[in-house]
């Protein structure tokens, strides 16, 4: 097959496609475990040639880079993955097929990744979360270019599937979905009289339980993300924006909070750091997960990432609840992105090479339930959720089952695939954490988030 040249003009659309100027950031998954783990070097590897056959023929081996951003619990888990596939070579072909895993911290990942395409030096294969797909796809190359998506949709749920799609094209393989739940201290719920087994299911419940910590121990309530940050303020207030049947986007991408649900919420913010108590009012980056690791907050928002960070904790006895538990609830949803691998176009690499990558995309998606048992991820491929491996995970019935029941349920909505921006930037959202902090009233603050996030979308 023939891959689509990064012409002059495919290289301006990308480039206004994918932001200001290269300053795409993540604040997810990654950006919320430690920074330790992982190896390898952020660098490309600075040469476009194949590694392999430069035709149509496989020859006797390639080395494909990989570009990924994993830290914390996370980065060994991917560099095992990586190392069990160049000890085992599981692909059926004589070819010899190497993956030269380079991990770039999370912070710079994405610029760097802009960096190289715009210079024409981009990894074979490299990570990319669901939500980037539209706003990246002058970029990559269409993984069903390389691939027979017909044949191995089936190896995935739909909900994943769903996830990679953009305007029926299939843009990448999904590696898995990462939703947000509420992580909670089973100590800090009995010194607070409440019954450290059974968590709020509803906001009543979770109102009683979070003033009853507030009211009978030294302990803060609740952070609605354990790192103060933008963007993980965003997905617990556009989740219980959602869940009251408020919207984000319009069909022409104008953003759309500023409604009651979104004002709602944003108050609750407001007052979970003034009258009620349940926080601090701090911009502090560390405050929430510092209090949460050290027992001294008794409720977190994060995502399936978190329980690689918490794992480490000694000491830490902590239980899961789903986090439906939004005021004035008409609906149950919960914000979920998702990792997936992608083709970066890349002058020189042949139709050869680049079918093997997706052989090797394959592989990596459905063939490691570790990815989901040991990172605490939902995992793409269907044969995984019945596996041994994943139902023995020691997160299985501590947060994953809850995961999964989620999806069962249809309660997730996807973090929205913008055209154009970066979706998880922190100064997109900042203004929830001037509500959280109490530097901005809550209507001026939803004003000039609206005003930020349609500037970010329209550059």
């Amino acid at each position: 097959m023939v891959r689509e040249a990064i012409t002059s003009r495919t290289r301006r659309k990308f480039i206004k496609s994918a932001g200001v100027a290269g300053t795409v950031a993540l604040a997810g998954c990654a950006g919320n475990s430690d920074n330790s783990g992982g190896s390898g070097s952020g660098g490309g590897d600075g040469d476009s040639s194949d590694g392999g056959s430069s035709g149509n023929t496989r020859s006797e081996s390639y080395e494909l880079t990989f570009w990924e951003l994993f830290s914390g619990g996370e980065g060994p888990i991917m560099e095992s993955i990586v190392n069990k596939f160049n000890e085992e070579q599981p692909l059926d072909t004589d070819a010899e097929v190497t993956i030269n895993r380079q991990r770039t911290p999370w912070n710079e990942y994405y610029n760097k990744l802009f960096t190289a395409l715009s210079g024409g030096e981009a990894p074979d294969m490299a990570v990319m979360h669901a939500a980037y797909l539209r706003a990246w796809d002058g970029g990559i190359d269409a993984i069903g270019s390389y691939a027979d998506t017909a044949s191995i949709k089936g190896d995935y749920t739909e909900s994943h599937w769903d996830l990679v799609t953009v305007n029926d094209n299939v843009n990448a393989l999904p590696m898995d979905m990462h939703p947000i739940g509420v992580y909670y201290n089973k100590d800090l719920f009995e010194q607070a009289g409440l019954d450290p087994e059974s968590p709020p299911t509803n906001w009543e419940e979770f109102r009683q339980a979070g003033d009853a910590v507030v009211e009978n121990t030294d302990a803060h309530a609740f952070t609605q993300s354990p790192y103060n940050d933008g963007f993980g303020s965003f997905r617990t207030w556009s989740s219980w924006v959602k869940q009251q049947g408020g919207s984000l986007y319009d069909d022409e991408w104008n953003p759309t909070f500023d409604s009651e649900a979104g004002m709602n919420i944003a108050q609750l913010f407001s007052d979970m750091t003034g009258d009620m108590g349940w926080a601090p009012a701090t911009s502090e980056d560390t405050w929430g997960n510092n209090a949460f690791q050290n027992g001294t907050c008794a409720m977190a928002m994060n995502g399936t990432w978190y329980v690689a960070a918490l794992s480490g904790v000694d000491d830490l006895n902590w239980g899961f609840f789903e986090p439906t538990v939004g005021p004035n609830k008409q609906q149950d949803k919960v914000w979920a992105d998702g990792h997936s691998i992608v083709l970066p176009k890349k002058e020189g690499r042949s139709d050869a090479k680049s079918e093997i990558a997706a052989e090797v995309a394959h592989w990596m998606t459905t063939q490691n339930p570790s990815w989901g048992a040991e990172a605490g991820h939902l995992p793409a491929a269907n044969s995984i959720y019945e596996s041994d491996t994943f139902q023995n995970s020691p997160y299985y019935d501590k947060t994953l089952n809850k995961y999964v029941e989620m999806a069962e349920d249809g309660d997730y909505f996807y973090h929205p695939k913008v055209p154009n921006g970066d979706p998880n930037a922190q100064n997109w959202y900042t203004w929830l954490v001037d509500i959280w902090a109490q530097n901005s009233e809550p209507q001026a603050a939803i004003d000039s988030g609206i005003q930020t996030v349609s500037n970010g979308i329209s550059e």
